[in-house]
């Protein structure tokens, strides 16, 4: 999450010429923000109910000058002038004194939690939650704090409304990342999970970034794509480790993760062992689902197997919670199939055969 500051290339848009303003009338009185995260399993509900901070299409634009002025902060990109009143929905504003376009910092309140504040810095299509607080700071903590958060690039919390993308990286209590279920991949290298299209949240272990760069898995090149076109599926989650890839595309179009969406499409990468080939992965997968799925009969694949790009082997099924298929192929050294699972009809046969036709098509020109 690191070297985000360096990557804008965009000044802000909040650039705004100070005009003097009366003196500000309300104070704050929390000396400290809160220490966060705690590492225990509130850690990510708190997170969620925090984000809406970060959201201005929620609480609405930051305004572009000061109604009112507290004191000068004098940062390392310059002086700011901070105002703004306890009540309004940003209760304090932070704009350089210069009047020049550069990054804004705001306080705001949660509307998922009143009386929580977040610190966050704004330049771009990038916000990013510097701080917690149980209320609002003081002036002077205040000014300190916005000090640390144009210091550096480190951050809290990051959304990048540009990708529709939310960003923490912590690890909850039992060091799986949510939304994972508890203990299913404890004990796994690297976990890394995204949830796209919307304002979604992507969680990240504390190893990931060792196969992870931003979202392209490095030990094999590829990237899954972030969204389908005329595809309602919205939520991708990604976990990447040094010899595998999954991503799952869930059905939900909700702004918040739910455990309950089902998965619409997974991808699995998975670097060949010694003796394993496409074939022997589609048996012995085919050979589970036969057992495992209430299997009602043959269903025609979407997508048919043939060269490449095209998978090298296919098998739908009808089965008694709809259609469900297995398309399987290699490519330099990583074997790779999708999965997919949709409710009968031609329309969603249509969607799946494009869908396979475009994951088959980018490991064919992504992976190395």
């Amino acid at each position: 999450m690191r070297g985000w500051w360096l990557a804008l290339t965009a000044l802000a848009a909040f650039g705004a010429s100070p005009a003097l303003a009366a003196p500000c009338k309300t104070s704050g009185d929390v000396n400290a923000p809160i220490k966060f995260p705690k590492g225990d399993a509130s850690d990510v509900s708190f997170a969620r109910s925090m984000s809406t901070t970060m959201f201005t299409e929620v609480l609405g634009e930051p305004p572009k000058a000061l109604e009112c002025d507290r004191m000068t902060v004098h940062t390392t990109l310059g002086d700011y002038l901070l105002g703004g009143e306890n009540g309004q929905i940003y209760a304090r504003i932070a704009i350089r004194a210069d009047g020049k376009a550069g990054p804004v910092l705001y306080l705001a309140q949660s509307p998922q939690r009143p009386g929580m504040f977040a610190l966050v810095v704004a330049q771009g299509s990038v916000t990013v939650a510097k701080q917690f607080y149980a209320g609002i700071p003081t002036d002077a903590r205040l000014a300190e704090d916005m000090r640390a958060a144009l210091a550096d690039d480190r951050a809290i919390m990051t959304f990048d409304a540009g990708a529709k993308m939310m960003r923490y990286g912590f690890t909850p209590a039992g060091g799986v990342p949510p939304p994972a279920q508890s203990g299913s991949r404890a004990g796994s290298e690297g976990e890394s999970i995204e949830i796209t299209a919307g304002p979604q949240v992507y969680v990240t272990g504390a190893d990931d970034l060792r196969w992870m760069d931003g979202t392209r898995h490095k030990p094999s090149g590829f990237t899954c794509p972030e969204t389908f076109d005329g595809l309602a599926v919205l939520l991708k989650q990604i976990d990447g480790g040094k010899d595998s890839l999954i991503c799952d595309y869930r059905a939900g179009t909700d702004l918040t993760y739910r455990e309950s969406d089902p998965v619409r499409y997974r991808i699995k990468l998975q670097r060949a062992p010694q003796g394993v080939t496409a074939r022997s992965v589609f048996d012995q997968l085919t050979a589970a689902n036969r057992a495992d799925l209430h299997i009602r009969g043959d269903h025609a694949p979407p997508l048919a197997a043939g060269q490449a790009p095209a998978p090298e082997f296919v098998a739908y099924w009808d089965t008694a919670d709809g259609v469900q298929g297995l398309s399987v192929g290699s490519a330099r050294g990583w074997l790779f199939w999708v999965w997919a699972k949709y409710a009968p009809g031609a329309a969603n046969d249509a969607e799946a055969g494009k869908v396979t036709a475009r994951l088959f098509g980018e490991v064919a020109k992504q992976v190395k």
